[in-house]
This record gives C-alpha cells, structure tokens and sequence, in this order.
C-alpha cells in the first residue's frame, strides 16, 4: 500500500535530483515543501490511464513502467530523477497510460493545489521549473534512439535454479571477472557489513541499494541459499532475474524461490544459466529448462575457462556482441570467411542471426563450427548433394527439396534444437500465414534453417505443426539487423551482398533466344558460350525477391559496422561449387579491411574487437 508522507533530507535529494539545479537553495526548499513523498511496492499503480492529472510525480528511486491498456509490452521505463505525468499535468489532459512500479519505488508528489500556491506566491519557482523541464524535454529528444534495441537491465538478480547445487567455480568467476569492472556486486554479506543488526527491509539499507544501482553502470545481486529472505529482497530490487541450473531439469514442481522469481519477473526479465564442465558444439535437455522457467533468453557456460563467463557479463552489461548474416546465395559464403578474420583478431561472437543462407552460416558459428569446418559443410550440403541442381515436376517447386533437407539434417544433427546450440542463434523466415517476419529461436536446427532458406518457386515452403507456412526470409527482411537489436544492445557484425549503387546490364533483349534456340544452344557447346550475358532466372529471382529493400537505410545503431564483401569477378549467385573462391576472398579482404578500420580509428570496429575486455562497463 502507498505510504504518502513528508520529505526529509531536502539537501541531498536536490543534490541528486539534476531538475532542481535550476532552483536556488530557497526556491528548492519551498518546492520540497509543497511535496510530499509516497512510496510504492512492486506491482502497485502510481496513476492509471484516463485519470485526471492532477498531479507531477518525480521518482526518488526504484523503476516504474508506463503501458497502455491491452498492452503487453511497456512503452517506457522511469528511473530515479525521471518526470511522470508531466504533460497531462501541465496540459491538463487525462492520463494516455498506466505508471506501474517495477521495483520498490518512492516518488515526490507534487500536486496541482500545491503547484498553484507555489506559483501564486513565488513566481520565480513556477518559471524555473518550467525552463528546467523544457531543457529536461529537450534533452530527452536528442536522445531518443533511431533503432529500437533492447532494455538493459541496470540490476540483475543471480540466483540458483533447480535442486543441483551450483559449483562455486561458477560464482568464483563471476566474482573475479566482474571485480576487474566497474560493476558492483552486492551478497548478504557486504550489507551485513554495512548494515549490521538491520533488517533488510530498514530504509537505510533500501536507500542504498538504490543510491548504488544511481551511480553504478550495473548492480549484481547475489542470492544465497542460506539467506532466503535476502534472495528475495534481491529479486524484487532487480530489473532482471537469472537463474543458474545444473544438470537436467528436475521433475518435481519449482522451488519457493523459482515460484517467487517468476511471479515478480515475467517472462521477458527472466534468463537462464545452464551450467557445463566442457564445451561443446551442442548439449541436451535445454528444452525441459524452458519449460519449467519461460524465459528471454538462456546462455550455456562452461567452467573451462574465463570464455562463456564473459560472454554472460557482456550480455548482462549490454556489450554483448552480434553477428548478422544477410541472405545471399552462393555469396554468403563470405560469412565464413570474415567470421575466420574475426575469431584471428579475438572476437567472441555472443549470438547470431541469420537469413537465408545467412541462417545457414549463423546455425553453424552458434555451435561453435570453426570457419573451415563450416566451409566444408557447406561444400557437402550445396555441391555433393547437388541440392540445387535437382529439378522436379513443378508442382510445388522447381526443385526437389529432399537431398537439401537430408543434407542440413546430416550437417546440423537431424536431433539437434536450437535450443540446445552453445550460442544463441535466430533464423529469418517470413511467414505466409500471417504475412510478417518469423523469427525462429526454438526447435530443430536444421529445419530453422530449411525454412529461412525456402526460395519462393524455387523450394516448397516449409509447413510448421501448427500450419504456417514460412519461406526464405529474405522476403521481409534480408539483413536482419533489427531483429537483433530487439534482442540484446552491444556492437554488431553486419554482413550483407546488397548492391551500393544503380547497376547496370549490357543486354540487347532482341538476342535473348526463344525456348527452341535455348534448347539448341544448351546441347552444343560452342553454341552455349554465345549465349547473351544475361543473369539467369535464380538470379533474377533473388533479385527481386530483395529489390524492394533499402540497403542505404539499414537501421545501424553508432556500434554497428556494415560490411558488404566484394565478390569474385564472375561468380553468380547460384554458383555454389566456387564457395572456396568466395571464402578466401573475404577471409583476405576482411583481414585487410579490419587493419585499415582499426588504423582510423572506425568506433563501431573498436567496439566489436575491444568488446572482451571487460574492465569498464
């Protein structure tokens, strides 16, 4: 329940409140005056859409979120400092949404009656606080994103899951990685220090947990099995919650502090940590995880190194690094090869996604597929399986879509979920059912794949057990660069064979021959060679499928680095057999291009290859 009351220690939260740095010392102690505080539990509604705005709320600390009505997801997040309701109060206009608090929250109130008297007795108040807040407005115009990406957390919640004990070596490198950054990590023990023979819940011990998520990039509650009530009051303090877990997913019902941790967090604040000896390219049971903890996102980590740790901070610290693979043909090749030029300079990459035969080349990096492996791969699914060679009596495609399917399933593991993968991994479809982009992030790997790679004409669509029907993603979203941007913040890789430019064809359409001349020329081979130098129908059918698509607008945030790798002289786009040819020539040209970017100081470069370290956030 709110606890509405006066507001105490005026000094300091006009020292920390940057709205009020406007006011002088006497107009800011009346201002405090004609407020009063009131303090919100998690869950609870500071104001609800439709309501009159009778009243400005400050939030002192805590986090409160603003949805609509019917919404699920928030329109925005409000943390210490912020402004709620400011609009609708000086317009006065109805509340256009519901403030919700996500965290323990206390806020200044001030209420109209309150305003009026200020402005009526001091006039120099009213005019302060209203330039203060068209500076503040100003400000926050500047600084809304042109990319939608998604919210990082400042506090996050590390606690166990399941009823296998978490090795120590887990939370021993946790601790030591995290001590090398700016970073605060806060355990039962630190407070009891600070705090000692106070209750958790004390004002004070609140108070400073939140003065430390104001100042710290990112706060690290550690739960303890010992202390239950401290992992609670860890949990409702967090923005996001993850959960550790050991071994298989256990059959009995949750744990009281799972139960917990899902009530407060919904699903989208909720991330699992399976925990692992050895690395693989693959594990097992991470489905039976999911189900038992929905979660945003699950990563994999094993204890043989400092490696899966770092990529976990980077995630939770919002550095966490992208790989993006455009659709391609034959050309997305290259993906091998400036992935190879990359992992030579040290570059983890944390998650990928992919189009296409983008997905293709993503699946295989997100199961820890080494370039040259990958290559090899490919070398089996598009050429000694003659994939694409296959005609078949076109009643639902030109192609016979078996030998690709068994191909992927032999390369991928006819078993293998994406879920089980050792990097998470997203694939690109578009969905004919709904007519929207599909972004596929569960189930089997290769049939991701199959689906995102599903040539309109050329491959039958690929029918889910609920009955969409998905083809190549390219259709919607050939560099799906947005779709990874909802899904973590940090630097991204993006590769991508969109043409820069107008080009042009040297074709006289009058010699273009008619079916029987083709045919006559297709049996002969000198007859062949004088065949005009027109791009063939798979050609001009990726073209199109892609033409309507704006490769100068690609939504690249200031950490993102585009490359478009050039292709071979010659090389069509159906020209599968000369993947070695398109392989080394991006792993060479990548190498060079990373030295010249490095050498001028390229920031989104810096971003990418500077990433693992760690010891600022």
């Amino acid at each position: 329940m709110s606890k509405p009351g006066p507001v105490f220690a005026w000094g300091r939260l006009s020292e920390d409140l940057a709205l009020f740095k406007a006011l002088t010392p006497e107009q800011r102690f009346k201002t405090f005056d004609a407020m009063i505080r009131q303090d919100l539990v998690r869950g609870e509604m500071l104001v609800a859409q439709g309501d009159p705005a009778d009243s400005l709320y400050i939030v002192l600390h805590g986090a409160l979120a603003v949805r609509r009505t019917g919404d699920s997801l928030p329109i925005a997040e409000l943390r210490a400092g912020e402004l709620v309701g400011e609009i609708g109060f000086f317009a006065n206009l109805a509340r256009t949404a519901n403030v919700i608090a996500i965290r323990d929250t206390s806020v200044l109130v001030l209420t109209r009656t309150a305003y009026q008297s200020l402005a009526e007795n001091t006039p120099a108040i009213a005019e302060a606080l209203l330039a203060a807040l068209a500076l503040r407005f100003a400000k926050r115009t500047e600084q809304i994103p042109t990319t939608r990406t998604s919210p990082m957390a400042r506090t996050v919640a590390l606690i166990d899951g399941g009823f296998e004990p978490i090795p120590v070596a887990f939370y021993r490198r946790m601790r030591e990685i995290l001590a090398r950054t700016n970073a605060q990590i806060v355990d039962p023990a630190r407070v009891s220090s600070m705090f000692p023979g106070r209750e958790l819940d004390a004002p004070e011990v609140t108070d400073w947990l939140n003065k430390l998520e104001q100042v710290s990039p990112l706060v690290i509650y550690l739960g303890s099995g010992e202390v239950p009530a401290w992992t609670r009051k860890a949990i409702r303090q967090a923005d996001m919650v993850v959960l550790a877990c050991r071994g298989d997913a256990p059959a009995e019902s949750l744990t009281d502090i799972e139960t917990f941790a899902c009530q407060v967090h919904p699903v989208s604040a909720r991330r699992i940590v399976r925990i692992h000896d050895r690395r693989s390219g693959e594990v097992s049971g991470t489905t039976a995880w999911l189900a038992r903890l929905p979660c945003f996102m699950h990563h994999h980590v094993a204890l043989e190194d400092q490696l899966d740790i770092d990529s976990l901070i980077r995630f939770l610290s919002g550095r966490a690094i992208g790989f993006v693979a455009a659709g391609g043909g034959s050309f997305g090749f290259a993906h091998a090869g400036i992935y190879k030029a990359f992992r030579e300079r040290g570059v983890m990459f944390d998650i990928f996604v992919g189009t296409s035969v983008g997905s293709a080349m993503a699946a295989g990096f997100a199961k820890n597929f080494e370039a040259d492996r990958l290559e090899r791969g490919a070398h089996e699914i598009f050429v000694k399986s003659r994939s694409f060679r296959r005609p078949t009596w076109p009643r639902y495609a030109l192609l016979d879509h078996k030998a690709f399917d068994r191909a992927l399933a032999e390369q991928y593991g006819a078993e293998c979920r994406i879920e089980d993968c050792w990097r998470p991994f997203a694939a690109v479809a578009t969905n004919l059912s709904t007519h929207c982009l599909e972004l596929i992030q569960s189930g089997l790997l290769w049939q991701a794949v199959r689906a995102s790679s599903a040539i309109p004409g050329l491959l039958p669509p690929f029918y889910t057990r609920d009955g969409a029907m998905l083809v190549d993603g390219c259709l919607i979203d050939n560099v799906p660069l947005d779709p990874m941007h909802q899904l973590k913040s940090g630097p991204n890789l993006v590769v991508h064979f969109g043409e820069p430019e107008v080009e042009t064809f040297d074709v006289d359409y009058a010699a273009l021959p008619g079916r029987l001349e083709l045919a006559a020329a297709m049996l002969v081979p000198f007859r062949k060679k004088l065949l005009p130098a027109a791009p063939n129908a798979v050609n001009v059918l990726w073209r199109s499928l892609v033409a309507h698509q704006r490769y100068d607008t690609i939504p690249a945030a200031p950490t993102d680095h585009v490359m478009r790798p050039p292709i071979p002289a010659g090389v069509g786009v159906t020209e599968f057999e000369r993947h070695t040819e398109i392989f080394d020539s991006a792993y060479l040209w990548a190498r060079q291009r990373i030295t010249v970017l490095e050498a001028e100081g390229n920031s989104a470069i810096a971003a990418i290859l500077g990433s693992g370290a760690l010891t600022r956030l």
